[in-house]
């Protein structure tokens, strides 16, 4: 971890990601951002989102089916679903297990696991009633 200064862009970075409801996307983030203090750059904020997951102060869960890289408040492992349709991501919570993880793939030859992201994909609650002919509540349109 760098030793790095801990400046007012960055704390108001990591306060974004953390009262966000959800997981945001960088964009996200600096929306949340800019519209308080309309001088911050994308550019600083994305460069904090980087900085603060280097050093091990928010999660990131990676860009998967074209949608971009989401940020999260939680550090600890867990798993999470994202959904086809909208990208949505939410936290899946099931029990972690790094010894069956660990043991998979070190049944690889010469495989030796450093890190792992598990990531479930299907459509979420919303995007499935729109496919149904529902609205958001639930309810037949």
């Amino acid at each position: 971890m760098k030793d790095r200064r801990n400046t007012m862009q960055r704390e108001l970075t990591y306060e974004a990601v953390f009262s966000y409801p959800g997981h945001p996307s960088a964009d996200d983030v600096y929306r949340v951002i800019s519209s308080r203090y309309s001088t911050i750059s994308k550019a600083t904020v994305y460069r904090n989102l980087n900085s603060l997951y280097e050093d091990g102060r928010i999660g990131k869960v990676p860009s998967v089916f074209g949608y971009e890289a989401h940020y999260d408040h939680r550090t600890d492992h867990h798993c999470h679903a994202v959904c086809i349709k909208c990208g949505k991501v939410v936290d899946v919570d099931v029990q972690y297990d790094k010894d069956l993880f660990d043991n998979a793939v070190s049944m690889e030859e010469g495989f030796s696991l450093s890190s792992h992201d598990l990531i479930f994909e299907g459509t979420c609650r919303n995007c499935g009633n729109k496919e149904k002919g529902y609205g958001t509540e639930g309810i037949k349109d």
